[in-house]
């Protein structure tokens, strides 16, 4: 089965407008235009076709009953959105790189593409993920939880052993590619329960259970699974983590993080915890570490009395904090958003063009940032900085005047502090008085920033 029913009473409707800057992965080549529906490269936000796109699968009726995506997950050139029909019918529409199976669509192809995801069934999706060369599904199935799989099997990403038994490999050799292109279920160790959430990296996935227990999975070279010194191999099953004690002490863990080959816990009282690659103090340890083998505290001295840690996003040699009162801070190497003149910095630091902008929520890809406001009256806005790619996956529009038909539009290469980004009210209509919009999903791909803006209207 390839979809999932989910029946609930919803007095008050949302309409979901997916929107897209940089590459847009189901464009014809060469076809370069001010259309978003026509051109690869989108330096702007703009529109994205999700209704022809699903209409082309053979999903026209339901786009004719109406839809709302629940959510959007983007891995390193694909893309997985999840939504949800009139009835109720959950279903997930992967697009992009399909390379090594990672769209779960039963087959692999050097082409881009799309399809709907095959092979998971259950009550309702819970969550997706998208990393590299890998996909994932977390569904409720009655009064348990289930996680589904597909890409690429090497290095243990998709914790699937009984599928991929590793060969012994000789110094300096890379692990042969190994399949998995339909979506299939993992057998979940028996202390687990029920997921509360899953995480990825570049090539391991972090899972927290409700029980607030925590596995890991995939390449553990850095440490990145948190197993210590003595572990650092890769990993093909879910296995757990040792939680510190200090840890529990502070209530546990609310949430977990992983970026690249790091990863991070945020207790219930707000401290921040990382492990595995540092080399760049991406870790926000104060300095340069090459593997943090289990996790280690971070020193919060930046914060202020009775502020404290409530997001961490790591982009690879770089990460980002959000704190309770909307200020946020950087560390590492890059996209630091403190201006051309710092693009290093071992010790955290505010990112002071973003105060006083009411930020709530902070996302990360390879290499660039994002910072939302959830704000209402039409107050909400989106920033970015960071690399950019040739196709303007920041948003923040083309140097010089609009491109001819088939050239590629010219971008900045970087941008240095946070910028917001033009959001389409008018052209998607949102503008209008009385009409109630916010931006509901944010994701950072290797390729593009994806956005959906919901609309509220009571039927």
């Amino acid at each position: 089965m390839t979809s999932i029913v989910h029946s609930s009473v919803r007095p008050i409707r949302r309409l979901s407008h997916l929107l897209l800057a940089g590459h847009n992965p189901l464009s014809p080549p060469l076809a370069y235009s001010q259309r978003s529906q026509q051109s690869p490269s989108n330096p702007s936000l703009s529109a994205v076709p999700l209704s022809s796109w699903l209409g082309s699968i053979g999903r026209a009726q339901d786009v004719a009953g109406g839809y709302h995506l629940t959510s959007i997950s983007a891995g390193q050139g694909h893309t997985f959105l999840s939504y949800e029909n009139s009835a109720g019918v959950g279903r997930v529409f992967a697009v992009g790189r399909n390379e090594a199976g990672q769209l779960g669509l039963d087959f692999a192809s050097q082409e881009e593409t799309r399809g709907l995801v095959e092979g998971f069934q259950g009550d309702r999706i819970l969550s997706t993920k998208a990393a590299c060369q890998s996909g994932y599904i977390v569904l409720e199935q009655q009064d348990e939880t289930a996680l589904y799989v597909c890409g690429n099997l090497s290095r243990g990403r998709l914790a699937q052993p009984n599928f991929y038994s590793p060969p012994p490999l000789e110094e300096h050799e890379e692990p042969a590619m190994s399949l998995l292109s339909k979506a299939t279920q993992v057998t979940l160790p028996p202390k687990v329960g029920r997921i509360r959430q899953i995480e990825t990296g570049f090539e391991h996935i972090q899972i927290l259970s409700e029980n607030g227990a925590l596995y890991g999975s995939g390449c553990n070279t850095d440490g990145q699974l948190g197993l210590g010194e003595a572990c650092l191999v890769d990993i093909y099953q879910l296995t757990p983590m040792p939680i510190p004690d200090e840890v529990l002490a502070q209530g546990g863990i609310a949430t977990i993080r992983a970026g690249a080959d790091t990863s991070a816990l945020i207790t219930k009282e707000g401290r921040l915890w990382t492990w595995g690659n540092s080399e760049y103090a991406q870790g926000l340890q104060g300095i340069k570490i090459d593997q943090i083998h289990t996790p280690k505290p971070i020193d919060d001295f930046f914060l202020t009395p009775s502020r404290r840690i409530v997001d961490y996003q790591c982009g690879g040699s770089f990460a980002i904090v959000l704190d309770d009162r909307g200020s946020v801070y950087s560390a590492g190497y890059g996209a630091l958003g403190l201006g051309s003149s710092t693009l290093e910095s071992t010790t955290v630091q505010r990112i002071d063009a973003l105060e006083g902008c009411g930020i709530t929520r902070i996302r990360a890809g390879w290499g660039w940032a994002t910072a939302i406001r959830d704000a209402p009256e039409g107050n909400s806005a989106l920033y970015t900085w960071g690399v950019n790619n040739s196709h303007g996956r920041l948003g923040v529009g083309m140097v010089g005047s609009a491109p001819r038909t088939r050239d590629k539009p010219t971008v900045p290469s970087r941008i240095y502090e946070p910028t917001e980004v033009d959001l389409p009210l008018r052209e998607l209509g949102l503008d209008r008085d009385g009409v109630e919009w916010g931006i509901d999903q944010v994701e950072c791909g290797s390729d593009a920033l994806w956005v959906s803006l919901g609309e509220s209207y009571t039927d």
